[in-house]
């Protein structure tokens, strides 16, 4: 039993999700600070799972495993939390030029041992132009209103004069139709948009089955349990996010999922092939 089930566990269940964030952020703050305490954690919650890791939207992932946006929201803390065992960490939502600038400056100061992404939820162009060189790859976050495909245009376009390719996905609303969430995944196959992350299993299930696979999903699905991650992959997806049950379970959630993962992968893997080779919805 780790120690933040010991201390923090037993009230954060009972917390809402932000003071939940606050508490267990401050925690993990503190344990920053200890010497070698990133190397303790990487050497009892190890990322690099044999047979896990994948390639997506180009990038090389240790496991499908991540860190969803909404406890790091500034870029503060992501090397510590991706000690925890997983393979990439998404910081923000970042809704301004001043937070883009807070977060560069935070990522300066502590440059990442894996993968990093940044959720964008305003101020698009800006906040995409300024980050470009300190981001692997980029989520742009429209979950909050109806999908703008002109603000994606922009952004693409902003791409096309940047020297090194990086991936941009496109964050929806749980709300979205399912018309709508076809149409957008028919945009994205044909503008270079590398992926989309869902909120829902159905989404995930809608679009791996509308692109046969071919497009990258990103399931930010409320995962609380190693087998709601691994329903999320059996589905369709290529990645998984956990937020809030790293916060109510504690580390050992990530541990548990990659287990899990690596035991059924073939379970997953045979669904993949299925959905690639069935017709499109």
């Amino acid at each position: 039993m780790s120690l933040y089930n010991i201390l923090i566990k037993p009230f954060v269940q009972k917390m809402s999700t932000e003071r939940a964030s606050r508490v267990g952020l401050r925690y993990f703050q503190l344990i920053g600070r200890i010497p070698l305490a990133r190397a303790f954690n990487r050497w009892i919650h190890p990322n690099k799972s044999d047979g896990l890791q994948s390639e997506v939207f180009g990038l090389q992932f240790y496991n499908p495993v991540g860190l969803g946006a909404g406890l790091d929201l500034r870029g503060e803390l992501y090397n510590d939390l991706n000690n925890l065992g997983f393979s990439f960490s998404e910081i923000g939502p970042i809704v301004n030029a001043e937070g883009t600038r807070k977060a560069i400056n935070n990522v300066q100061k502590d440059p990442q041992d894996d993968l990093l992404s940044i959720c964008i939820s305003g101020d698009y162009l800006t906040s995409f132009t300024l980050s470009y060189d300190f981001f692997d790859f980029f989520v742009i976050d429209m979950s909050s209103s109806s999908v703008d495909t002109g603000i994606i245009d922009d952004i693409l376009e902003v791409r096309l004069g940047e020297q090194n390719y990086k991936p941009i996905v496109i964050k929806v609303s749980e709300r979205i139709s399912p018309t709508e969430l076809e149409r957008l995944s028919d945009y994205c196959m044909m503008n270079s948009v590398d992926g989309l992350e869902l909120r829902s299993l159905e989404q995930v299930e809608r679009v791996s089955k509308r692109s046969k696979g071919r497009l990258p999903i990103i399931a930010n699905c409320h995962t609380d349990t190693p087998q709601h991650a691994l329903e999320a992959l059996t589905r369709g997806a290529s990645l998984v996010e956990i937020r809030t049950a790293l916060l109510h379970e504690g580390p050992g959630i990530v541990t548990d999922t990659l287990k899990l993962i690596r035991k059924s992968k073939d379970e997953y893997e045979a669904g993949k092939r299925a959905r690639e080779n069935s017709p499109a919805a």
